[in-house]
């Protein structure tokens, strides 16, 4: 959103704890009612069927009405061919268990940030949209 200076109001986004399930599921309803956005980035890995489910309930065509990205550990089999990143599990696991011993062994040596890359897999779950 940056790249495209459009400011982000945190109030239209669902980025709060989740403290019941279903209240969150009628306030991300009425958010998605009122603000209709063309994308969703569902970065929850258990959230991501309940989301779907949700923009089906509400008749959205995914992803004529709204594209769904779903951070995912693995494709869900009751869900389409979700557009999802790739992600690298048995391999950040050894990486993070190496960077937790070394930190162990160097307690005063400064932390670092680890990025992870890897590949989008483009689903069924995405559409190409317009920049208004």
């Amino acid at each position: 959103m940056n790249e495209c200076h459009t400011e982000v109001d945190p109030s239209v986004h669902s980025t709060s704890q989740r403290s019941t399930h279903p209240q969150w599921l009628e306030e991300l309803s009425d958010r998605l009612v009122h603000y209709a956005p063309t994308a969703i980035i569902c970065g929850v890995d258990g959230e991501v069927a309940a989301v779907y489910q949700l923009c089906s309930k509400l008749q959205l065509s995914i992803p004529q009405d709204v594209s769904i990205i779903g951070i995912m550990n693995e494709q869900q089999e009751q869900l389409p061919l979700f557009t999802r990143p790739l992600l690298s599990i048995r391999e950040t696991g050894y990486r993070a268990a190496d960077r937790m011993l070394w930190r162990i062994a160097n307690p005063t040596l400064p932390y670092e940030h680890i990025r992870i890359q890897g590949e989008l897999f483009i689903g069924s779950t995405t559409a190409a949209h317009q920049l208004k």
